[in-house]
C-alpha cells in the first residue's frame, strides 16, 4: 500500500471515524492534494478503511448548475429553472469525488430530484430506495433521515464547518416549515430504465440554503467534534446524532440560521 494511502487511514483514525460504520462525506478534493492521491485512489482508500461492513455515502446533487459561482447561485438557478434529473447521466456537479463515486460499480444513486445521495456498502439499498416517493427532504424516509436513523457520521475534508447536508433535519423535528415551499412542487426524474417519473416534494427555499449556518451548532463547545486540520485545511468528523441533539436543545427560533437581510 502506498504511504499516501496510509496517511489517509491515519487521518481517519485521528478523527475517530468508525471502521465498519456509516459515513457521509463532504469533501473539497482540491484542498487535499497533500495526500498525494488521485480522486479514485482517495475513494479506494476510504472504502478500504471502512471495510466490508462499512457504508460510504456522498451527496450526488445536480443543482449546482453554475459551479463558477457560490453554490447557492447554482441552487437558485436550478430552483427557478426547468431541469430534468436523469439518475444515470446527470452529473453530480458538486465536486470531482462525488461525480466519480456515483459512477462506480456497486454504487446506488437515489431518485431524488433535489437531494440525490449515492451510497455503497451494506446500507446502500436502504439509503437510496424509493427516494422518488419522499415528500419532505428532511423527513424520516429521506436518505438524510435514514442516515440519521442508522447512526451516520459526518466527515468533512477540506470543507467548512457550515457544510452538512443534514442541517435541515432539526428544523423538521422542531416543526419549522418556513425553510421549504408551502406545498410540494413537481420535479421530473428519469430512472435507471429511462422512464420519466413525475415526482412531488417540498423544495428547500434558496434563501434557506444560502443563510443556514450549521457552525452555530457544531462550532465552539461542540464536544463531539473531532478536528485534525492540516496547514489551514479544515478536517473534521462527528456523529450526526450529537449534532442533532445539540441543535434540538436550542429550540426555536433556530440559532443556526443567520438573520435574513
Amino acid at each position: 500500500m502506498r504511504p499516501a494511502v496510509n496517511s489517509l487511514h491515519r487521518l481517519l483514525e485521528r478523527l475517530e471515524v468508525p471502521v465498519g460504520g456509516l459515513v457521509y462525506l463532504h469533501t473539497s478534493f482540491s484542498r487535499l492534494r497533500y495526500l498525494e492521491l488521485s480522486p479514485n485512489e482517495f475513494i479506494d482508500s476510504l472504502l478500504d478503511y471502512l471495510g466490508p461492513q462499512g457504508s460510504l455515502t456522498m451527496p450526488s446533487f445536480s443543482w449546482n448548475v453554475d459551479p463558477s459561482e457560490r453554490p447557492w447561485k447554482g441552487y437558485a438557478d436550478y430552483f427557478h429553472g426547468h431541469y430534468v434529473f436523469d439518475v444515470r447521466n446527470t452529473p453530480a456537479n458538486i465536486g470531482a469525488v462525488p461525480e466519480l463515486f456515483r459512477q462506480r460499480p456497486g454504487v446506488r444513486r437515489g431518485l431524488n430530484y433535489w437531494w440525490s445521495v449515492a451510497a455503497c456498502g451494506p446500507l446502500a439499498d436502504e439509503l437510496t430506495h424509493a427516494q422518488e416517493e419522499v415528500e419532505h427532504p428532511a423527513g424520516p424516509d429521506s436518505s438524510f433521515g435514514r442516515i440519521q436513523h442508522h447512526g451516520g457520521w459526518i466527515l468533512g475534508l477540506g470543507v467548512t464547518l457550515n457544510t452538512t447536508s443534514l442541517a435541515f433535519l432539526p428544523d423538521f423535528a422542531l416543526q419549522n416549515r418556513y425553510f421549504v415551499t408551502p406545498e410540494p412542487l413537481r420535479g421530473p426524474v428519469i430512472d435507471e430504465q429511462g422512464r420519466q417519473l413525475e415526482t412531488w416534494s417540498y423544495w428547500v427555499l434558496p434563501e434557506s440554503v444560502r443563510y443556514i449556518r450549521p457552525e452555530a451548532v457544531c462550532g465552539q463547545g461542540f464536544e463531539a467534534m473531532r478536528r485534525c486540520d492540516h496547514e489551514g485545511v479544515i478536517q473534521f468528523a462527528y456523529p450526526y446524532a450529537a449534532y442533532h441533539e445539540r441543535a434540538l436543545s436550542f429550540g426555536l427560533p433556530s440559532p443556526w440560521w443567520e438573520a435574513l437581510p
